[in-house]
């Protein structure tokens, strides 16, 4: 009979081991190319863009971060819930335009839309590194969470150290080999298996008071502000609940890795199919977040939150279920983190080296480049994971509060004519400082979210600039607008 820890770190090892061998099987078997390993040829079908979508958004934050802030804060957690469903209206109206506009125009990265719409290289190279910038923190989240899940599952069989490390290197060859498609292939596995592990969670309020409204009335007799508005540190009341989910239903698609998504499906009908059916998935963050409340009835003195989940479930599940939840978790994380990894290399070698530094590069050198950029980005945040670690819904709030600013560029671009080059880099940088000081100087000045006075200022002086300078050229615009006007 295997220890506990031992039977349940083969299962979660031998799930990572099979998602690497289909990810790489995915990728050997298609003609390398920039196209291919960026967009993967832009033939994604729709239940393999569906569930690369569904298991990269919902990550390691997902699984531990919404169990982790409902323990610590309760209520104000459900601006997540809600905005994983207000989030996909924004892109059922968006990524049509996403899928056109690259398909028409040879797009294969988030900032190649910037270069092509302000003819501007060089605000290229300011987006993408902006976005890899604020791409750091959301990988962090997902090693950070790695580790938890693989330590708390393995009952300490593993370090958590350790685990992060074999996990990501593994993550990092898949990415070599197999590009978009790999992460795609393997995110249609992972997807499945999270949904299996959210309705298995669900049954841990019954198991211990035989329902969730029990659970609920013993919550307010112990700790009736996790339930109310401005939760249990009275720091989050209704203007941060709504700033916070104005910030990430709008910055949402703005995200490079899920625009790159909206680039790889065949059609624009697929990507939005894929939206619309998004909103069901959101389901599966119900249970994370009723185990973060129950946690704090059965765990009262838990050093960290984000240990919610796994604590629960090592308590509750014999080591061969455990070992399939910390798999479901693992998952979870590693699917997101794939992508995010996958989309920062494509954007340095594409904008920042092919576009930017180095403009005669061709297209299968740079295909290369981003290749062996995967091993550094990995390695980059694996370092900053091990010694500067954060509360993992913290690491989320801050990467949105960055992507957001790509908003006015990418909007005003496909419904205005005077928005200028000048006006969106001008925007950006007054953004990303504004982010900056209300974080780390000023927080949140009255309850509303950093992101959002970063958005406001952002989208004023773009509008200021924009009006006193000079705009693309007619070409460029009409082409722009004339493929927005289309018809999905």
């Amino acid at each position: 009979m295997l220890p506990p820890g031992t039977l349940a770190l083969s299962i979660i090892f031998g799930w990572i081991a099979l998602s690497t061998i289909i990810a790489i099987l995915a990728g050997i078997l298609k003609k390398f190319s920039l196209e291919e390993w960026f967009v993967a040829s832009r033939g994604l079908s729709f239940v393999v863009i569906y569930f690369a979508l569904a298991a990269e958004i919902y990550s390691g934050f997902t699984f531990l971060g919404l169990a982790g802030w409902a323990y610590k804060f309760g209520a104000p957690i459900l601006y997540a819930l809600a905005y994983f469903v207000t989030a996909y209206s924004v892109g059922f109206m968006l990524t049509p335009y996403y899928n056109r506009i690259a398909r028409k125009l040879g797009l294969v990265t988030q900032p190649d839309y910037f270069v092509t719409r302000y003819e501007s290289r060089w605000l290229g190279v300011l987006v993408a590194i902006i976005g890899v910038i604020f791409f750091v923190p959301y990988i962090q989240l997902q090693i950070g969470a790695t580790g938890i899940i693989i330590e708390l599952a393995s009952y300490g069989a593993i370090a958590r150290t350790t685990a992060m490390i074999i996990a990501f290197v593994l993550v990092a060859l898949f990415i070599f080999i197999g590009g978009i498609r790999g992460v795609a292939w393997t995110n249609v596995l992972q997807g499945i298996l999270m949904w299996i592990i959210a309705i298995a969670l669900l049954s841990v309020p019954f198991t211990t008071f035989g329902g969730i409204e029990p659970m609920f009335r013993q919550l307010e007799a112990v700790s009736p502000q996790h339930l109310t508005l401005p939760g249990a540190a009275g720091i989050h009341g209704i203007p941060w609940y709504m700033s916070t989910l104005l910030l990430c239903t709008l910055g949402f698609w703005m995200f490079p890795h899920l625009v790159m998504r909206a680039y790889a499906a065949k059609d624009e009908k697929t990507i939005m199919r894929s939206t619309a059916w998004m909103s069901w998935y959101s389901i599966l963050a119900f249970p994370i977040v009723i185990v973060g409340l129950y946690a704090i009835l059965m765990y009262p003195e838990l050093a960290n939150p984000d240990w919610a989940v796994m604590w629960t479930v090592r308590d509750m599940f014999p080591a061969w279920a455990v070992g399939l939840v910390g798999a479901g978790g693992a998952a979870a994380a590693i699917s997101t983190g794939a992508g995010l990894i996958q989309a920062s290399a494509g954007i340095i070698a594409r904008n920042v080296v092919q576009k930017g530094f180095w403009p005669k590069a061709s297209d299968i050198q740079t295909a290369w480049i981003a290749r062996f950029l995967v091993f550094i980005v990995t390695i980059v945040a694996l370092l900053l994971q091990l010694y500067a670690p954060s509360l993992l819904v913290s690491l989320l709030l801050m990467s949105y509060s960055g992507m957001v600013q790509f908003f006015p560029g990418i909007v005003l671009g496909l419904k205005t004519k005077w928005v200028t080059k000048a006006g969106v880099a001008s925007g950006l940088i007054s953004g990303v400082f504004v982010v900056i000081l209300t974080t780390y100087v000023w927080s949140n000045p009255l309850q509303i979210h950093s992101g959002i006075w970063g958005l406001l200022v952002n989208l004023i002086v773009t509008i200021i600039v924009s009006k006193i300078t000079t705009p693309p050229s007619e070409t460029t615009i009409k082409a722009f607008l004339e493929e927005a006007a289309t018809k999905a």
